[in-house]
């Protein structure tokens, strides 16, 4: 979500549009109006040829106004940094209502059932954005779950290719840029300041640290280590093979950039935090904002993707920990746990957790730690053929996480493929972490990240060039995370799961979630305290106080989001019984698999609404899916 302006009015949209479903985004007839007559031939052809156009055309303006997208997505040639000015997300708004307004025109029933599917994507996309205008300044400009300071380093690392010597003076102009950009975020963080919104006393000191990591070693300091971003260029710029005295140039070009623009940027940044703790709050949620509560309820209306206020998901979130708790139970005796069955959860958590398996912290134990991630994803690989009726071409590889971000970096995450497929979905798996979680844990964390869960789901919508542009890298956190999260129950199903321990560790990994969905709500709408949360998430699962705390601090500063990963989910669960109720004996998982995947991450009411029309239509359709390509660790 991006950040925008104060210059809409407040009210403008209101709160049931984005609630009640796409079928709302229409304005109600009048009870004396007359319905319009089926449209005609002409009139589906003009609507079709119009929303055609649209779609294309925020799909441009969406690459036109961020250079950071177009990197993502494997455009060569850029050499800019997005604009966040004040007068840029003027623009941008201005932009979306007259869109919406655009789209508005436009007969939604002389559409195609495809174009319907974009239309009322694009729409409630662009409603989210709109409501969203009045709380902008809520949305903290750095924590310690990252910022500017740390998303230039990865995208000119992970995402700026230096294939050419034009592409390397491409790279040095986005260093030389940097001043800038972090100039225009200051000016930002500043605006919040004046609304009195600022990050909370728990993040800074990872900010500070992260700070300090880019601009180490040489050329910054005397230091037989070089820093991130002169690693990274010196060792792109070795592999074009460069007569010396063209190196050198550029080298030298690249390290006055480094010592001239780059370091004051993150010095006069570094100042700027370092005077922002000083007058933190220890403690900032939702709930503490002006119009807080209407904050939080969009947030989880958004992410939820649901009706569902924050009192109702809390509940839900309560009889899922007492469920999944009941089935850990179960596992006791498989587990070798004789304790009594009346003994408290944590008991058996703290037991298991006491007879668990880690790597040893030695070079022997980071191989092992590898080869495990490598040997789950060949192993489901080879099971997927099974259960779903298409498989994406693009390959995913395994990769260790950089330097620059391994003590910042969680045990593991997915990094998107470029959108031609040239650049493959990673699996960055992290070594300096690889004791933060039990390796019990560990399979499902890879089916989720990886197989079947991330790259599966985007790199088959990257691929559909059936979908209209925009559709296939739009996002959606419900339908994304809450298939990630089923993917790794799937797992258990397809039997990928290699022992009860494994078994359990998915049980957990469960757990997680749906204690999220107690704290988050806890925390931002029902005025829970840290140690309240705290107790509650001891008792609760098998997690320690450190990652307690950690845990707690992303609820508290990503309001919302936390919800996604177990509503999508249970969205998905929902929509597979619904669809095998009306096949019966004629459902087919795997085409139900790819039935659901086919369209992209689209909000779970539309999935669900053509989930169902497939499952009367359509059928299950078998076929055999191709492999899924696997890349080896880079």
């Amino acid at each position: 979500m991006r950040k925008l302006p104060h210059a809409i009015i407040a009210g403008l949209i209101t709160l049931p549009l984005l609630l009640s479903g796409c079928s709302a985004l229409q304005p109600a007839p009048d009870a004396e109006t007359p319905p319009l007559p089926p449209p005609s031939q002409e009139e589906q052809e003009s609507a079709a040829a119009t929303v055609s156009s649209l779609f294309d055309d925020y799909y441009r303006f969406e690459l036109d106004h961020s250079p950071v997208l177009r990197s993502q997505l494997g455009y060569s040639g850029q050499f800019e940094w997005d604009d966040i000015s004040a007068e840029a997300r003027e623009e941008r708004i201005h932009y979306y209502q007259e869109l919406r307004r655009r789209l508005h025109e436009i007969r939604e029933d002389a559409l195609t059932e495809e174009q319907r599917i974009s239309y009322q994507t694009l729409l409630a996309s662009l409603e989210f954005r709109l409501l969203m205008v009045p709380f902008e300044q809520y949305d903290y400009g750095y924590s310690q779950m990252g910022g500017w300071h740390t998303e230039v380093v990865n995208i000119l690392v992970n995402y700026h290719p230096i294939s050419s010597i034009p592409e390397a003076h491409d790279y040095i102009s986005r260093l030389e840029a940097i001043p800038v950009l972090f100039k225009r975020w200051e000016e930002n963080i500043r605006a919040a300041e004046e609304d009195g919104i600022i990050p909370p006393a728990f993040v800074y000191a990872a900010v500070e640290a992260s700070i300090g990591r880019i601009i180490s070693g040489e050329p910054f300091t005397r230091s037989d280590t070089p820093s991130p971003l002169w690693q990274d260029f010196i060792s792109k710029l070795d592999q074009l093979g460069l007569y010396p005295s063209t190196y050198k140039l550029l080298e030298r070009k690249a390290r006055s950039a480094l010592i001239n623009d780059v370091k004051p940027a993150y010095e006069r940044l570094l100042s700027l935090v370092k005077e922002q703790r000083n007058v933190a709050p220890r403690h900032a949620a939702a709930l503490d904002h002006k119009d807080g509560l209407r904050y939080y309820q969009l947030l989880l209306s958004y992410y939820s993707n649901s009706h569902y206020d924050a009192d109702y998901i809390h509940q839900l979130g309560l009889t899922e920990v007492s469920r999944i708790q009941n089935q850990i139970r179960q596992l006791a005796p498989a587990l070798g746990y004789s304790g009594s069955s009346e003994t408290p959860i944590s008991e058996l958590f703290r037991w298991v957790e006491a007879h668990s398996q880690t790597f040893p912290d030695s070079e022997q134990g980071r191989d092992e730690f590898i080869g495990f991630q490598k040997s789950r994803l060949r192993s489901i690989a080879e099971r997927l053929p099974y259960f779903f009726t298409r498989l994406p071409q693009t390959p995913i590889a395994v990769r260790t996480v950089e330097e620059y971000r391994a003590d910042s970096a969680p045990v593991a995450f997915y990094e998107s493929p470029s959108l031609d497929g040239t650049r493959p979905g990673v699996y960055y798996i992290n070594p300096r972490r690889m004791n933060d979680i039990p390796r019990y844990r560990l399979a499902a964390l890879a089916y989720h990240e990886a197989l079947p869960g991330h790259h599966l789901q985007i790199a088959l919508a990257q691929e559909n060039q059936a979908l209209p542009d925009f559709r296939r890298i739009i996002g959606n956190t419900a339908f994304s995370e809450g298939w990630a999260l089923y993917a790794e129950k799937l797992a258990a199903e397809i039997g990928a799961y290699q022992d009860v321990s494994e078994r359990y560790g998915q049980l957990v990994m469960e757990l997680w979630r749906s204690v999220r969905l107690v704290l988050d709500t806890g925390l931002n709408a029902k005025g829970w305290s840290r140690q309240q949360a705290l107790d509650y998430r001891l008792a609760n699962t098998p997690f320690s106080r450190a990652d307690s705390e950690a845990a707690i601090n992303r609820y508290l500063v990503m309001p919302g989001q936390a919800v996604a990963y177990k509503m999508g989910e249970l969205r998905i669960e929902a929509i597979r019984r619904q669809v095998q109720d009306i096949q019966g004996s004629r459902f087919d998982l795997a085409a139900f698999h790819s039935a659901l995947l086919d369209e992209g991450a689209l909000p779970l009411d539309i999935v669900e609404e053509k989930m169902l029309r497939w499952a009367r239509s359509a059928g299950s359709r078998a076929s055999t899916a191709a492999p899924v390509s696997t890349a080896a660790a880079q």
